[in-house]
Protein backbone atom coordinates (compact mmCIF):
# COMPACT_ATOMS: atom_id res chain seq x y z
CA UNK A 1 0.00 0.00 0.00
CA UNK A 2 1.24 3.26 -0.90
CA UNK A 3 1.96 5.46 1.87
CA UNK A 4 2.00 9.39 1.95
CA UNK A 5 2.84 12.15 3.89
CA UNK A 6 2.28 16.02 4.22
CA UNK A 7 5.33 18.17 3.34
CA UNK A 8 3.80 20.32 6.29
CA UNK A 9 5.16 19.18 9.45
CA UNK A 10 8.42 19.55 8.14
CA UNK A 11 8.23 23.07 7.22
CA UNK A 12 6.37 26.19 8.77
CA UNK A 13 2.46 26.47 8.35
CA UNK A 14 1.96 30.03 7.18
CA UNK A 15 4.58 29.74 4.02
CA UNK A 16 1.13 27.30 2.67
CA UNK A 17 3.03 24.32 0.66
CA UNK A 18 1.36 21.99 3.41
CA UNK A 19 -1.58 21.92 1.05
CA UNK A 20 0.70 22.08 -2.32
CA UNK A 21 2.96 19.26 -1.62
CA UNK A 22 2.80 15.45 -0.63
CA UNK A 23 5.75 12.61 -0.15
CA UNK A 24 4.65 9.41 -0.88
CA UNK A 25 7.03 6.50 -0.09
CA UNK A 26 7.48 3.43 -2.27
CA UNK A 27 8.50 0.32 -1.61
CA UNK A 28 12.87 0.91 -1.05
CA UNK A 29 11.42 2.99 1.46
CA UNK A 30 12.62 6.13 -0.54
CA UNK A 31 10.12 9.37 -0.52
CA UNK A 32 9.31 11.35 -4.05
CA UNK A 33 7.53 15.03 -3.31
CA UNK A 34 4.48 15.39 -5.73
CA UNK A 35 2.74 18.61 -6.27
CA UNK A 36 -0.69 18.46 -5.83
CA UNK A 37 -3.77 19.12 -8.14
CA UNK A 38 -7.73 18.81 -8.61
CA UNK A 39 -8.05 17.17 -11.22
CA UNK A 40 -9.86 19.99 -13.35
CA UNK A 41 -6.76 22.18 -13.02
CA UNK A 42 -3.61 19.72 -13.40
CA UNK A 43 -1.15 20.95 -16.06
CA UNK A 44 -0.43 19.40 -19.26
CA UNK A 45 3.19 18.12 -18.19
CA UNK A 46 3.91 15.00 -20.63
CA UNK A 47 6.17 12.05 -18.89
CA UNK A 48 5.50 13.11 -14.97
CA UNK A 49 4.55 10.69 -12.42
CA UNK A 50 1.14 10.64 -11.30
CA UNK A 51 -0.99 9.40 -8.99
CA UNK A 52 -4.47 9.23 -8.67
CA UNK A 53 -5.83 10.17 -5.37
CA UNK A 54 -8.94 9.84 -3.37
CA UNK A 55 -9.50 12.21 -0.72
CA UNK A 56 -12.16 11.66 2.07
CA UNK A 57 -11.73 14.62 5.01
CA UNK A 58 -7.98 14.03 5.78
CA UNK A 59 -7.03 10.66 4.70
CA UNK A 60 -5.29 10.40 1.29
CA UNK A 61 -5.60 6.80 -0.43
CA UNK A 62 -3.16 6.62 -3.71
CA UNK A 63 -5.64 4.60 -6.44
CA UNK A 64 -3.37 4.36 -8.92
CA UNK A 65 0.13 5.48 -10.34
CA UNK A 66 1.22 6.46 -13.88
CA UNK A 67 3.29 8.12 -16.23
CA UNK A 68 1.69 11.42 -18.54
CA UNK A 69 0.98 10.47 -21.83
CA UNK A 70 3.05 12.20 -24.73
CA UNK A 71 -0.32 14.08 -25.23
CA UNK A 72 -0.45 15.75 -21.50
CA UNK A 73 -3.45 13.40 -20.78
CA UNK A 74 -3.87 11.40 -17.55
CA UNK A 75 -6.01 7.90 -17.87
CA UNK A 76 -10.02 8.37 -16.23
CA UNK A 77 -10.67 6.13 -13.55
CA UNK A 78 -13.80 6.15 -12.03
CA UNK A 79 -14.69 8.66 -9.39
CA UNK A 80 -14.63 8.37 -6.01
CA UNK A 81 -17.79 7.67 -4.38
CA UNK A 82 -16.90 10.16 -1.53
CA UNK A 83 -14.80 13.00 -1.04
CA UNK A 84 -12.39 14.43 -4.05
CA UNK A 85 -9.96 13.35 -6.19
CA UNK A 86 -6.72 14.98 -6.69
CA UNK A 87 -3.82 13.99 -9.00
CA UNK A 88 -0.32 14.38 -7.34
CA UNK A 89 2.68 15.06 -10.13
CA UNK A 90 6.24 13.84 -9.32
CA UNK A 91 8.32 16.04 -11.77
CA UNK A 92 11.73 15.76 -10.24
CA UNK A 93 12.82 12.65 -11.94
CA UNK A 94 16.69 13.44 -14.08
CA UNK A 95 15.07 11.81 -17.22
CA UNK A 96 13.06 9.03 -18.99
CA UNK A 97 15.14 6.22 -17.29
CA UNK A 98 14.57 7.77 -13.79
CA UNK A 99 10.95 8.59 -13.99
CA UNK A 100 10.66 4.46 -14.61
CA UNK A 101 12.79 3.67 -11.82
CA UNK A 102 10.98 5.95 -9.32
CA UNK A 103 7.20 4.57 -10.89
CA UNK A 104 8.73 1.53 -11.05
CA UNK A 105 9.22 1.54 -7.13
CA UNK A 106 5.87 3.60 -6.10
CA UNK A 107 3.96 0.42 -7.93
CA UNK A 108 5.77 -1.82 -6.41
CA UNK A 109 4.81 -0.49 -2.74
CA UNK A 110 1.30 -0.29 -4.29
CA UNK A 111 0.87 -4.12 -5.27
CA UNK A 112 2.71 -5.46 -2.00
CA UNK A 113 1.46 -5.43 1.31
CA UNK A 114 0.51 -2.69 3.75
CA UNK A 115 3.38 -1.87 5.75
CA UNK A 116 3.76 -0.12 9.31
CA UNK A 117 4.18 3.74 8.89
CA UNK A 118 8.12 4.70 9.79
CA UNK A 119 8.43 5.94 13.17
CA UNK A 120 8.96 9.67 13.34
CA UNK A 121 10.76 11.30 16.33
CA UNK A 122 10.85 14.43 17.74
CA UNK A 123 7.11 15.60 15.83
CA UNK A 124 8.84 16.21 12.71
CA UNK A 125 8.89 14.15 9.62
CA UNK A 126 11.59 13.40 7.41
CA UNK A 127 12.46 15.47 4.64
CA UNK A 128 14.46 14.21 1.95
CA UNK A 129 16.73 16.90 0.73
CA UNK A 130 18.46 15.26 -2.20
CA UNK A 131 15.57 15.94 -4.17
CA UNK A 132 15.26 19.25 -3.67
CA UNK A 133 18.67 20.36 -4.40
CA UNK A 134 19.54 18.08 -7.10
CA UNK A 135 19.17 19.99 -10.10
Amino acid sequence: MLQGYSLSPSLPQDIGLGDRFWYWRGASGRAYIHSIYCRDLCPPVPGAIFVIVHRCGGVRHAVCAGRVGADGKIPEIPPPSSGEEEIHLHLLARDGEAAVMILRDMEDDMAGPPRAAPERTGGSKPVQLELLLAA
